[in-house]
């Protein structure tokens, strides 16, 4: 008794700084709020350091890109735009410029075709001149890696107009095509003069990545389809033809330079047509095919595809493209559709389910087959099959090898077992020669140089290696000296623990970085040498789980020359941070920054000494800051939400308590800033797993789309409790059970300003399922909240995923519901787990919200726990927004909305004994849909 009075002493103490006059005068949260709240979007830095952008967009209405020098001393707004890139000298900035949200609303409201709605623009900043170009009607636009004198972009637009100038002074614009009336237009924007180059009827378009030249292809109809190839040069600005026939062409790529190009063209004046590969130069006229329908080599009635890639390796010698069947041609229909049956046939044989299938139907029409043109060799190899159907190359496809994956001897099995487990193949890029080398593995890798290929076994949880020398069969276990764990040591779902992942690789192949919990372990992959913590067992000691940066996105292998930034997060207080770590020597990280925020984001300038991340807290809106590599001198560049001075604010907890089992949990306990713990607040237990490890996260006010927002509600003197889960295999509803009800009961008894009558309980999903449960439980929760909620696990076991097609079988038997094996062999978990079976043991009026187009949870789950309750005239609502998904959509405002003042009503009147609203009370009749909101 003396130890509890002492800690709620001085958890009230830590209350009494806030209470002051500044905060009692700020005012709660209204649903009015929400739109304006700002979120931070896109951050980038460009590659000289010296300027940062920004997206700050509302959750409703016109957002803003943010320009902004690293300095902080100059910023631009540029109204509505986005998506934003950097020229890579960091001369300009391009962004799209979305079109006013009132002019996209009226034309909604008019009933515009969506081909015919407000489109995009582009927006050119070129900071020499400080000038704002824009062009309307953007389709996408592309930059270089390097020399990006010019933006190339597609548009419907007629004219070019810099932005904010008259009539009559347009950039200067050269017209290099006399048929103005096409709908697809590129355009050539050059940043230093300000001048355009226009083509139409443009079908497609390619800018070689150093720069030197834009390819693309005009596709014009007269009688019959025409196909020209044409180049730009970005130094002479000459636009030549290159290619000029009857027909169709498409996929065109160059490489790097520009020199060389290749696409894929079909002669055929028919609806299916059956194309070849074309290759050529710049310098040597015409492309030339040089691989053609049922050439040798290709299967029998192949030929390349219209669908598949083509591209260059890195280094130019090797074309990759698709291939497929060819098409055939329909036969004729003679028959009405009334005369056809329309069916589905289930066969207990498919690999995939119909659902799956029918998902997955656009995808199989357009699937094609990776193969390669060896150009130095004049020789074609056929790399893909229908069983070996991925592909993935190495060395930015210059690799001598490839990984081949065959995933067909489990695809029928993964309906149960949710793995997506394959064999893997040795590839050889110039034979197409195949060697299976790992079998039945769902995690493995190819090194970069090719000469070892690394996998994860699950069975005795170690990592493997092989060479890939053909001479060689030997299998090297790697992990075998290590005494720690390197998968997930929390995991408490039925099937394989998932491994913490590989880090990276050394270079020249010697050594792969494979992480544990807390650290980074460098292990030789031959084998030979004794794997080594190459972060000297730092995280592990001091409980922080170090995770390397990869700051450069084009890296293939770690340097190790050199120390490396790895991000920490800090188990014990939640913390976030930064360290140096020497990959080599093996010595303590060196700290950088560690901070009670969340840090997120960290992007370098290519070429400075100029990092930008995000940092955030409960109470800290996510803000862009900079620092160089030492993070030093940081400073902040934004602040997305100055208004939220105004409202009250959660504060939060780190709280610890012992299960009924015995289990030490966690958990967060969200409270207003001007709570007085001489006052009595309701409370709301939400949950999912675990949560504890977001102590710093920021939520901002919003509309829901399925759970209770923590900072709306504590901004309306709630109490927002959310427990961490811990499960036993068998018992998913016991094991929350434990958890949640002895975490309330914790911090009820801890915290006496806790109403202990006024206790709610939300969950969505596998929270609804387990709320749906915990009522037929405990007579704890005054009022429950349930979205989504699995109520029979024995009508769900065998139902699908709608979304995906799958089955939902694996959740159960190895996945999220952890019964941990089928209905036939456990039906009393199934049966003991679901609340459909408890019924008349609930005593909690009950709130469901279960949408009819849910693709995760079928939706007569929903319906059978609401008939089930009415049936015995408990108190039951349910919420069903049509053709919503899961969780409502993103851009369904109206329906969130509805549901936050829903949510928030049923909370009040069970929770704050506010009167119960007239939907409650008397429902809506299915006459008066639309009509009466009866809030």
């Amino acid at each position: 008794m003396k130890r509890a009075c002492s800690l709620l002493l001085i958890f009230s103490l830590s209350f009494l700084p806030i209470l002051n006059a500044q905060v009692t005068n700020k005012k709660p949260l209204t649903t009015n709020d929400f739109a304006a709240w700002k979120v931070i979007n896109n951050p980038i830095i460009s590659s000289d350091g010296k300027y940062t952008a920004f997206e700050i967009n509302p959750q409703k209405g016109d957002g803003n890109l943010v320009l902004k020098t690293i300095d902080s001393k100059k910023e631009d707004l540029l109204a509505r735009g986005y998506s934003a890139s950097f020229s890579p000298e960091s001369d300009f900035i391009v962004y799209k410029i979305k079109q006013p949200a009132d002019s996209t609303r009226n034309a909604k409201k008019k009933k515009v075709k969506k081909e015919l709605m407000p489109k995009d623009s582009i927006g050119i900043l070129v900071f020499k001149h400080h000038k704002v170009y824009a062009f309307p009607n953007l389709k996408q636009f592309s930059l270089p890696k390097e020399n990006a004198q010019w933006v190339a972009f597609t548009t419907d637009m007629k004219k070019p107009k810099k932005e904010g100038e008259k009539k009559g002074n347009e950039p200067k614009t050269k017209k290099n095509d006399d048929q103005a009336d096409q709908k697809s237009q590129l355009v050539l924007f050059n940043a230093e003069t300000g001048d355009t180059v226009c083509f139409q009827n443009i079908s497609e378009y390619y800018y070689a990545p150093l720069g030197h030249s834009i390819m693309f292809i005009r596709q014009t109809k007269d009688s019959l389809d025409r196909a020209e190839v044409l180049t730009f040069d970005t130094k002479t600005r000459k636009t030549n033809v290159i290619f000029d026939r009857l027909g169709t062409a498409k996929k065109i790529a160059s490489d790097q330079q520009g020199g060389k190009l290749g696409f894929v063209f079909s002669a055929d004046t028919t609806r299916e047509k059956a194309y070849s590969l074309y290759y050529g130069t710049l310098t040597t006229g015409e492309p030339k095919a040089v691989v053609s329908p049922d050439q040798s080599g290709l299967p029998l009635g192949w030929s390349p595809s219209e669908f598949g890639d083509v591209s260059f390796s890195d280094n130019g010698q090797l074309l990759y493209f698709g291939t497929n069947r060819k098409p055939k041609a329909e036969p004729k229909d003679t028959l009405l559709e009334d005369e056809k049956p329309v069916l589905d046939i289930w066969n207990w044989q498919d690999k995939e389910l119909q659902p799956e299938q029918k998902i997955n139907l656009e995808k199989e029409k357009k699937r094609s087959y990776k193969a390669v043109y060896l150009i130095d060799k004049d020789k074609f190899v056929q790399l893909a099959d229908p069983a070996i159907r991925d592909i993935r190359t190495i060395q930015k496809g210059n690799g001598h090898v490839a990984l081949g994956i065959d995933q067909s001897p489990y695809k029928l099995a993964s309906s149960w077992t949710g793995k997506s487990n394959a064999d893997y193949y040795l590839v050889d890029v110039e034979t197409g020669t195949k060697r299976l080398i790992v079998q039945d593995k769902s995690v493995v890798s190819l090194s970069p140089g090719g000469n070892f290929i690394a996998w994860y076994d699950p069975s005795d949880s170690c990592y493997y290696s092989r060479s890939t020398n053909i001479s060689s069969e030997e299998v090297n276990k790697l992990t075998k000296q290590v005494h720690v764990s390197f998968c997930d040591e929390r995991w408490d779902m039925p099937g394989d623990p998932n491994p913490y992942g590989i880090a990276g690789w050394s270079e020249n192949d010697k050594s792969v970085f494979i992480y544990d919990r807390y650290d980074i372990w460098r292990i030789d992959l031959e084998g030979s040498k004794v794997p080594v913590s190459a972060t000297h067992n730092y995280g592990r000691k001091n409980s922080l789980r170090l995770r390397y940066e990869k700051l450069d996105p084009e890296e293939e292998f770690i340097d190790t020359s050199k120390p490396i930034i790895v991000s920490a997060f800090d188990e014990r207080n939640k913390s976030d941070g930064f360290f140096n770590a020497d990959l080599r020597n093996y010595t303590d990280p060196r700290l950088l920054i560690m901070e009670d925020f969340r840090f997120e984001n960290l992007k370098k300038a290519k070429k400075a000494d100029a990092l930008i991340w995000t940092r955030e807290d409960v109470n800290e809106s996510p803000a862009v800051w900079t620092a160089p590599m030492t993070f030093e001198r940081k400073h902040q560049l934004s602040d997305a939400n100055p208004q939220q001075k105004q409202f009250v604010w959660p504060g939060v907890r780190l709280v610890h308590w012992t299960s009924f089992s015995g289990k030490q949990l966690e958990g967060l306990l969200y409270f207003p800033e001007t709570i007085d713990p001489e006052k009595k607040y309701p409370m709301i237990v939400y949950f999912y797993e675990r949560n504890a490890d977001n102590l710093h996260v920021y939520t901002a006010p919003a509309p829901t789309r399925s759970t209770v927002n923590r900072t709306y509600f504590t901004s309306n003197d709630y109490i927002v409790f959310i427990p961490d889960i811990t499960y036993e295999e068998g018992y998913p509803g016991q094991s929350a059970f434990d958890a949640i009800v002895s975490g309330t009961q914790f911090v009820s008894d801890m915290f006496p300003f806790i109403d202990r009558k006024k206790i709610g309980i939300q969950g969505q999903s596998w929270g609804g399922y387990q709320t749906a449960w915990l009522i037929t439980q405990t007579n704890m929760f005054a009022a429950a909240m349930a979205g989504a909620p699995v109520s029979n696990m024995t009508s769900a076991y065998g139902g699908i995923r709608w979304e995906s097609g799958i089955s939902r079988m694996h959740q159960y038997e190895n996945s999220q519901s952890r019964i941990g094996g089928t209905l036939w062999d456990k039906p009393l978990q199934y049966i003991e787990n679901s609340p459909l079976f408890y019924v008349p043991k609930i005593n909690t009026p009950l709130l469901i919200m279960h949408n009819d187009n849910d693709g995760a949870v079928p939706w007569y789950q929903g319906i059978e726990l609401f008939t089930a309750m009415r049936r015995l005239n408990k108190p039951v609502w349910m919420l069903t927004y049509n053709n919503e998904e899961h969780n409502l959509k993103a851009e369904s405002w109206a329906n969130r909305m509805d549901l936050t003042i829903r949510m928030k009503q049923f909370f009040d009147h069970y929770l704050k004994d506010e009167t119960m609203p007239s939907w409650m009370q008397f429902g809506i009749p299915a006459i008066q849909k639309g009509k009466e909101l009866g809030y």
